[in-house]
Parts: C-alpha cells; sequence; structure tokens
C-alpha cells in the first residue's frame, strides 16, 4: 500500500474527474490520504451558494482536515466569448469561493489576452484572488498564473523541451489519462513518461503543486505512479 509521504503533501485531487454530492467527493478524497483538494465551482452544490453556504464549505473542509489549493472553472474559450456577461457573473462566484477558502488561485480557460480577460483579472484582484490559465506556454501577463496540464504538454513535438523553455514555473501541474508501465501516463495516444518529467521539474528546482484529474478509485494508482518517478 502507498501513502503520501510528507514530500508527497503537494498532492491535490480534483472534484470534476467524481461523481457525487460535494461533500461525498471530498469524504472519498479525504479515505485516500489526500490533504488537498482542487474544487469546482461549476458543481452543482456550489451554483448560486449563498454566503452562508460558502463559510459551510470553509467549515466542512477544516472539519475533514484537509484544503482546497484551487479553484476550478473550466468554461470553454469560446463561453467566454460567446456569453461575457453570464461567464463573468459565473466566475465572480468562483471567485467567492476561492476567497472562503483562503484566497486559492482560479484555473480557467480564458482567452491569454482579451477585454474579458481584463476584466475577469480585476474581479480577482479586488478579492486578492489569482485568475491562471490552463496551457502548455505560461502567460505573458505577469498578473496571470498558469496551471499546466499534461495531457496537453504531451502533445508538443518534444513535451519536455517546451517545459525547459518556459520562463518561470507552472502553479499547478495536471495528471489526467491511464497509468502504464508503472511510471508512465498515457491519454488519447500519447504518453508522458513521469520520471523524464519530475527530473526535469527537479533540475529546474520547480515544486508546483500535483492535480490529479482522475477518479477517486484511482487516486493511489496515480500517487504510486507519482512517488516511484520521483528523484
Amino acid at each position: 500500500m502507498y501513502y503520501l509521504t510528507r514530500m508527497e503533501q503537494g498532492i491535490a485531487v480534483s472534484m470534476r474527474t467524481n461523481t457525487g454530492s460535494a461533500k461525498k467527493v471530498l469524504q472519498q478524497i479525504v479515505s485516500n490520504g489526500v490533504q488537498c483538494v482542487q474544487l469546482d465551482a461549476l458543481h452543482d452544490d456550489f451554483v448560486d451558494m449563498t454566503e452562508s453556504g460558502l463559510r459551510d464549505v470553509a467549515t466542512t473542509i477544516r472539519r475533514l482536515g484537509i484544503r482546497a489549493c484551487g479553484i476550478d472553472f473550466l468554461v470553454s474559450p469560446e463561453t467566454w466569448e460567446e456569453a461575457p456577461e453570464r461567464t463573468l457573473d459565473a466566475f465572480s462566484r468562483a471567485v467567492a469561493i476561492a476567497e472562503a477558502v483562503g484566497n486559492v488561485p482560479v484555473g480557467t480557460r480564458i482567452a491569454k489576452e482579451s477585454e474579458i480577460t481584463e476584466s475577469a483579472i480585476s474581479i480577482g484582484q479586488q478579492s486578492g484572488v489569482l485568475l491562471s490559465t490552463h496551457g502548455t506556454n505560461p502567460p505573458e501577463d505577469p498578473q496571470v498564473g498558469w496551471h499546466l496540464p499534461l495531457a496537453l504538454l504531451s502533445k508538443e513535438d518534444n513535451p519536455l523541451l517546451a517545459l525547459v523553455k518556459a520562463n518561470h514555473a507552472p502553479l499547478a501541474i495536471r495528471l489526467r489519462g491511464d497509468i502504464v508501465d508503472e511510471t508512465s501516463l498515457e491519454y488519447e495516444g500519447t504518453r508522458m513518461v513521469l520520471r523524464e518529467l519530475r527530473g526535469v521539474l527537479d533540475a529546474m528546482c520547480w515544486n508546483p503543486m500535483t492535480i490529479l484529474d482522475c477518479d477517486c478509485d484511482d487516486t493511489l494508482s496515480f500517487v504510486k505512479a507519482w512517488q516511484i518517478a520521483g528523484p
């Protein structure tokens, strides 16, 4: 049996890849020994949440002995452009959740440079919450954070070279797919060797949060692969 060591406490499980009530998902995450969770602002239990509801979420997380490392607000880039006012309103609710659980970053798939991006950045800044974008390269705007999904990075011609060329570390890397050969991650026909990835991260002195976009039942398999691949 593999457990999270002190060094691996920077691992979180994403709510969005699990089904059930928010409370059920959080309890499943705790049962696997994970100490961090990436909350999903689009979860049904978090829609139209009141101030009292926000306090309840923060209280529940504390009682379970875990912490939120961030919030997912992963509507498509097209949604931002096609329904900007409605999307910004929903993003504001995601920021409110982020503020309630410790001013954690909000991960998005927003366009890197647009008028609506500036509005979203401003909404986050008013509450002391960082907006972060998903991509294979860090955003040029220093006001925006960077989440790196390995599912995207693995599609690059030379994924590790692309990572080395980044001018700063990602806030988080996201693991999604199937574990093969103990320390490789396979997704949609592409493969990432986790041992090589962790070697690059160690050489660059980067220590991003590791977010597992997996079913709670697969958590320990991902943790085992990550530990074996470690420097």
